[in-house]
């Protein structure tokens, strides 16, 4: 067993603060995530890699049942990833991240489907109405406890001691091909893996200009709105509260705070 040095304690903290990573023993790559950062489309990539992707979709067709209920329940799971990221440093270490100011826009549009994100920042929404400003707001101001990791930063402290290397989601295609280029992996089917139901894509029209930071929103209005793209969600104040909120994941990541 080891012992808990400071180094040890300083790396356990990172790691169970974190989602947990996707590590496989035979494999090159160790990966570090976030909620709605591109995670499905990362985890769907790594599987296929080990070839478990079919396995892991018949299982269920959301992946992150499979990743829950079945890999990261292998024996010594957490325990050999700690290993690894302590004692051999064997593997190359990546994280996929995201520009922050679409992710926000993601996380609150997505908080209307889990009542848990919602219920973390603003219960009265869960079957009520609220805007993109009021929920920034309400994270900001935060009186419930724990921010759901859907909502919170991606920025985990410390992860700059172990993480080596980023993935921007915005060059998911491309970099995830020199990955596989990098450690001669199997060329994966990228467009497939990134299909996805689980964001509002389908929901966005170009031909909608008006704003939407003010808009209040509802589980409701969601089911048959179209909506802007995400830079409409934005004016001076949102633009200054994802600059606040999420300045860790700024400046770690190194995205402008003017790249919209």
């Amino acid at each position: 067993m080891m012992s808990m040095t400071p180094k040890l304690q300083q790396l356990h903290t990172f790691i169970f603060t974190s989602a947990p990573p996707l590590y496989s023993k035979e494999f090159p790559v160790m990966f570090f995530w976030s909620p709605k950062s591109g995670c499905t489309s990362l985890i769907k990539w790594f599987y296929f890699q080990l070839g478990i992707l079919n396995e892991a979709l018949d299982y269920d067709p959301w992946v992150h049942t499979y990743r829950m209920e079945v890999f990261q329940k292998q024996n010594d799971y957490m325990r050999n990833a700690i290993l690894t990221l302590h004692d051999t440093k064997d593997k190359e270490v990546y994280k996929l991240v995201r520009n922050p100011y679409t992710r926000a826009v993601s996380s609150f549009l997505f908080a209307f489907s889990f009542d848990e994100a919602m219920n973390s920042v603003a219960p009265e929404a869960v079957n009520g109405s609220i805007s993109f400003k009021e929920f920034l707001y309400k994270v900001k101001n935060n009186e419930h406890g724990r921010i759901d990791t859907h909502i919170s930063k991606q920025y985990v402290q410390n992860e700059e001691a172990y993480v080596t290397k980023y993935i921007r989601l915005e060059n998911f295609a491309s970099e995830m091909a020199a990955i596989e280029k990098s450690y001669g992996l199997l060329a994966s089917p990228i467009e497939e893996i990134t299909k996805s139901h689980h964001h509002n894509a389908d929901k966005i029209s170009a031909g909608i200009n008006q704003s939407f930071a003010d808009v209040k929103l509802s589980k409701q209005s969601l089911r048959n709105m179209s909506l802007p793209d995400y830079r409409h969600f934005y004016d001076e104040e949102t633009k200054n509260l994802v600059q606040e909120l999420f300045a860790d994941d700024f400046k770690t990541y190194g995205y402008s705070l003017e790249n919209f």
